[in-house]
C-alpha cells in the first residue's frame, strides 16, 4: 500500500491526524527529526510519550507549537507504510508520487481564523503574546480580508472536514476505510484527550 502524506494548512488539525493514524494497529510509521532519526508509531509506548508531551491538558494552546516533534522527509525502504506531514506546502524536492495525500481542513473561515489565533500558528505565528488590543484587531481584520474561505488544499486524494471528524465517528471511519485501517481504543483515547485539551474553546468551534 502507498505511503501517507497529511497535507494541511496551519490551524487545521494536521498534527493530530498524524498521531491519530500512527496510533492505529496497522503498519504505519514515521521517522522523527531527532538524533538517529528514530522511528515512531510501531512502539506504542514511545508514541504515547510523544503524543501526550505535545498535547498537554491545563497548558495554553498557544504554547503547543513549542513541543512539536516533526517527522523527516527522508524515506525508508520498508514494506510498512511511512507517513509524512506537510504544513502549508509540500517541499519541491519531496516526491509524493508513491503516497496518498489526505487533507484535513476547516470549512468555516472564522473558525479557521480562531484556530490560528488560539494556537498562534500560520498568520498569527509571529504575533507577540503580549500584543496590544488595538494592534491585534488591526492584524486580525487584515488577515481575515486576505484569507481564503476555508483551509482546503488542492489536489488531495482525500479531503475531510476536521471539526466534523472530531465529533462524528462516521467521518473517522470513512477516512480509516479509505486508508484501510481499523479504529482502535488508543486512537479514540487520543481523540478524547485532544478534545479535552481545548476545554470550552472546542465547544465554540463545533457550534
Amino acid at each position: 500500500m502507498k505511503n501517507i502524506v497529511t497535507f494541511y494548512r496551519g490551524g487545521s488539525g494536521g498534527f493530530f491526524i498524524y498521531y491519530y493514524l500512527l496510533a492505529s494497529d496497522s503498519n504505519i510509521f514515521s521517522k522523527i527529526n531527532m538524533p538517529n532519526n528514530l522511528r515512531i508509531g510501531q512502539n506504542k509506548k514511545f508514541l504515547d510519550v510523544c503524543f501526550y508531551h505535545q498535547f498537554q491538558k491545563h497548558t495554553r494552546l498557544n504554547n503547543w507549537k513549542e513541543r512539536e516533534i516533526w517527522p523527516t522527509f527522508k524515506k525508508v525502504d520498508s514494506d510498512s507504510r511511512q507517513t509524512f506531514l506537510c504544513c502549508n506546502e509540500i517541499p519541491k524536492d519531496f516526491d509524493a508520487s508513491d503516497s496518498v495525500i489526505i487533507n484535513p481542513y476547516i470549512a468555516d473561515k472564522k473558525k479557521w481564523l480562531r484556530m490560528q489565533v488560539n494556537k498562534r500558528c500560520l498568520h498569527f505565528f509571529d504575533i507577540p503574546k503580549n500584543i496590544g488590543r488595538k494592534e491585534f484587531f488591526i492584524h486580525y481584520k487584515e488577515t481575515y480580508q486576505r484569507m481564503a474561505e476555508n483551509s482546503k488544499v488542492e489536489d488531495a486524494d482525500y479531503s475531510f472536514n476536521f471539526l466534523k471528524f472530531l465529533r462524528d465517528k462516521d467521518e473517522r471511519e470513512k477516512l480509516c476505510d479509505f486508508l484501510k485501517i481499523d479504529i482502535n481504543p488508543r486512537m479514540e483515547a487520543y481523540l478524547t484527550h485532544y478534545i479535552d485539551c481545548h476545554g470550552k474553546f472546542f465547544n465554540k468551534l463545533i457550534k
